[in-house]
């Protein structure tokens, strides 16, 4: 992973009991291409559950058009663009940040990959990331 600043481990293992969550709230500048532009990293709950790990990514201001997922070399990367004021309208008055988001999520080897979903409805963003059969929990049988 390359920018430290977006990065989250989401570590999904078998035992149900390791979702590593350590991500912040901070605003700064990302430079890409001489361009300077702000970005948040956004707030985000983890629940877990023997079939699934859920995420919700708080992204105020972002449409579902404006989201991008990207899955690579077990990374998910995360990135929202927010709509600036609408055409015809001017700010008059502003109490947040105006900045896009990005975060980055380290997956485990547990998620199936294949069968991620996410839907993005009033700025949130909830993502399902399915276990694999042999990550989910089980009780084995005692035979005499």
């Amino acid at each position: 992973m390359s920018n430290n600043n977006f990065d989250t481990k989401v570590n999904v293992a078998s035992n149900g009991n390791n979702v590593n969550h350590n991500g912040n709230d901070r605003c700064h500048c990302e430079t890409k291409n001489t361009e300077r532009k702000r970005v948040k990293i956004p707030r985000a709950d983890i629940y877990q559950s023997n079939d699934q790990v859920f995420l919700e990514v708080d992204m105020p201001g972002v449409s579902k058009e404006n989201v991008d997922i990207q899955l690579e070399n077990n990374v998910m990367t995360i990135t929202g663009k927010v709509t600036p004021t609408p055409e015809g309208w001017t700010l008059v008055h502003s109490e947040s940040a105006l900045c896009d988001y990005k975060r980055s999520y380290e997956l485990s080897t547990d998620v199936d990959f294949e069968h991620i979903t996410a839907k993005m409805e009033a700025g949130v963003l909830r993502i399902t990331l399915p276990k694999v059969q042999t990550a989910k929990a089980r009780k084995i049988a005692v035979c005499a």
